[in-house]
């Protein structure tokens, strides 16, 4: 089953003389329970199609699909909805509040859930434990590591019971040792069903992944299946 579909996506900015293609004429589908690498110099539309996958931004041209539902023409509200019933995001400066402690900020997209405080409580320590920092709970996020801080982010994107995970180089200010448990983590749930997109400039994370997308100048240049990986 396709979980993200784009086709033939265009991303354009300005016009006449002045006009850009962010993105050209993509066409991608990512299954459910892929691992997906996106690939590219810096500048190649790798954030812009992450972006207009999770309905972050929209496209110019072409049909954008999340589970099978076409947002591209939604009003914001519905595609709101759909995107956080079904998306979680992990960024690579981690997007954490900073007067927030650790479970008021994995605890903010149930925040329009019509659950009782008790119950989120209990969702968001049972994330933190999964993840390895339920005793970091009542820290604030400068009193945490690099990879403390990514733990909470990917607690904060799991947490709504997303199926989806995108990530948008999620271990680019982590060292390599973060960047390795980083990794063994979103394999791990990967394995559990999760389909994870992951934004890198590094071939080490890449490679973690079952499948790779190169993109060049806003276009598909490749787009291979990892051997060994699967």
């Amino acid at each position: 089953m396709s979980v993200l579909r784009l086709n033939d996506v265009s991303k354009i900015y300005g016009s006449g003389e002045n006009k850009f293609y962010a993105l050209k004429n993509v066409f991608v589908e990512i299954k459910s329970g892929e691992m997906v690498a996106i690939m590219g110099a810096s500048g190649s539309g790798k954030s812009t199609f992450l972006n207009i996958s999770g309905g972050i931004d929209g496209a110019s041209e072409g049909e954008v699909y999340i589970n099978d539902i076409n947002i591209s023409s939604l009003p914001d509200k519905k595609k709101s909805k759909i995107r956080n019933e079904n998306i979680g995001f992990v960024m690579q400066d981690f997007a954490l509040i900073s007067h927030y402690r650790v479970y008021e900020n994995v605890m903010l997209p149930l925040e329009y859930k019509q659950i009782r405080k008790k119950n989120k409580i209990k969702k968001v320590d049972e994330h933190l434990e999964m993840l390895g920092i339920k005793e970091k709970r009542n820290l604030y996020p400068s009193e945490l590591s690099g990879g403390q801080k990514q733990r909470v982010a990917i607690a904060r994107a799991l947490v709504n019971d997303a199926n989806i995970l995108l990530c948008d180089e999620p271990t680019g200010a982590l060292d390599k040792k973060n960047t390795e448990e980083i990794m063994k983590i979103f394999q791990k749930l990967n394995e559990e069903g999760k389909t994870i997109v992951i934004v890198t400039h590094d071939i080490n994370v890449a490679n973690c992944c079952k499948r790779i997308i190169n993109i060049e100048d806003g276009q598909i240049q490749d787009d291979k299946e990892i051997t060994g990986n699967n």
